[in-house]
């Protein structure tokens, strides 16, 4: 019989429309309660809030239907079934965590909850799990306390979310766990594309789930076709692979115009990383973004999360952003902080982190 583990405590699905939690439960276990009441009891209609990480929050309305196509897509592409036993370790208040639940109530999986955090293996209590989802920060902390190997114990592992940088791309080749990112949006109920990014089977684009098709605007941005959204438009600049293949190469509202000059937030981003690998710093984290400036309008800087470095290495750091980048992408200045902004979802906070270190 498939169950829950929530709070330490083992809850069969059969007993979850009529439980009662013990006192002391908090708040985010009782959301979790309350959505799996809802599914049990084919609630038809439910809601979701978008990060804001690309623009003002909003709330988006998920039909059962929509959910019940998405959770079939993802069954067959990870081939996931009754009886597997997995892992929750993401927000379960946003889009992939909400839908980690429902996969599991629908397909009979049981589910072992633990509270997020930036150790997705913290408190979990299990040595192997079938399936688990994870976004990029937890990967990242795993891999600077050296502990990515402890993801073999998962089968199947999904991340999304956020980017996932190319270092840490490589750095999950050696793992035996199948690892897949997906592409999608709150408005698609999770991915609607995966791409294999470790293994024989890797590929260096995504693949589109059964019943989607992806076409182009005149922008040269994803627009997204399912059975439940005629024309999806999205800000995805990307490029077609072939038929229902396609990379991701950055996003028309990442662009910052520096004295007239358009510079794209991602390829910075992929040169800082370039950078810190060829520097062996490949385990910090950073972002781009911009500050007024009175001459060039916007300016480009870049944050990175370490405390200063010296002169030697920031010189050598220079050098390498040189190599990778023209001229007039050269961020202007380089800032330090002991800790970035993150979104809710996990993904980087360009501009809160911006905001932080111009306030200092």
């Amino acid at each position: 019989m498939s169950f829950l583990i929530l709070e330490n405590k083992k809850i069969d699905y059969a007993s979850l429309v009529d439980y009662e939690p013990a006192v002391g439960f908090s708040s985010y276990s009782l959301g979790i309660l309350a959505f799996s009441k809802a599914w049990f009891t084919n609630q038809y209609l439910f809601t979701i809030q978008t990060s804001g990480s690309t623009g003002a929050p909003k709330t988006i309305p998920w039909t059962r239907e929509l959910m019940l196509w998405s959770i079939g897509n993802t069954a067959q592409a990870l081939q996931l079934k009754k009886g597997m036993h997995v892992l929750h370790c993401i927000d379960a208040n946003k889009t992939g965590g909400k839908m980690m639940l429902a996969r599991a109530f629908e397909l009979g999986m049981s589910l072992e909850v633990v509270i997020p955090s930036s150790n997705p293996f913290e408190n979990a209590q299990a040595t192997h799990y079938d399936f688990a989802s994870m976004v990029p920060m937890q990967i990242h902390y795993l891999q600077q306390q050296h502990q990515l190997d402890a993801l073999n114990k998962i089968d199947t592992l999904l991340l999304g979310g956020a980017a996932l940088n190319p270092s840490l791309t490589q750095a999950l080749q050696p793992l035996t766990t199948k690892v897949y990112f997906g592409y999608g949006m709150t408005e698609t109920a999770s991915h609607i594309a995966l791409q294999r990014i470790n293994g024989v089977q890797a590929t260096s684009y995504f693949t589109c789930l059964p019943g989607v098709a992806i076409t182009l605007n005149e922008e040269a941005c994803a627009v997204i076709h399912t059975p439940f959204h005629e024309a999806l438009l999205t800000h995805d600049r990307i490029e077609m692979q072939g038929e229902n293949r396609f990379v991701v190469l950055g996003r028309t509202d990442n662009i910052v115009n520096s004295g007239g000059i358009k510079i794209e937030l991602e390829k910075v981003e992929s040169a800082i990383d370039k950078a810190l690998t060829n520097l062996k710093m490949n385990f910090y984290s950073y972002c781009a973004y911009h500050q007024p400036d009175d001459r060039l309008g916007e300016a480009l800087m870049v944050i990175i999360e370490s405390e200063p470095w010296d002169a030697s290495t920031m010189e050598e750091f220079k050098n390498e952003l040189k190599d990778q980048l023209e001229k007039v992408e050269i961020p202007q200045h380089i800032y330090f902080t002991t800790q970035l902004e993150f979104t809710s979802s996990g993904k980087i906070d360009r501009k809160g982190s911006a905001e932080k270190v111009l306030k200092k």
